[in-house]
């Protein structure tokens, strides 16, 4: 993401380049908004296989 940013920056102080870097300044925004959407279902996730697991280990304990 940071390599983004500054290919945005170096390119944004050219004057032919004004559109393209509108463009792609929305993308890295869009890409931005997708990785937190993302990790906040992967935590959602993570917190499922935690009680998963638990509820594993109880069964294996039960029949030990």
């Amino acid at each position: 993401m940071l390599h983004l940013h500054k290919a945005i920056d170096k390119v944004s102080t050219e004057p032919e380049f004004k559109e393209s870097v509108g463009v792609l300044t929305e993308v890295v925004r869009d890409y931005q908004q997708q990785i937190e959407k993302v990790k906040s279902a992967l935590s959602n996730i993570q917190v499922g296989n935690n009680q998963h697991q638990e509820h594993q280990q109880g069964q294996q304990q039960g029949q030990k």
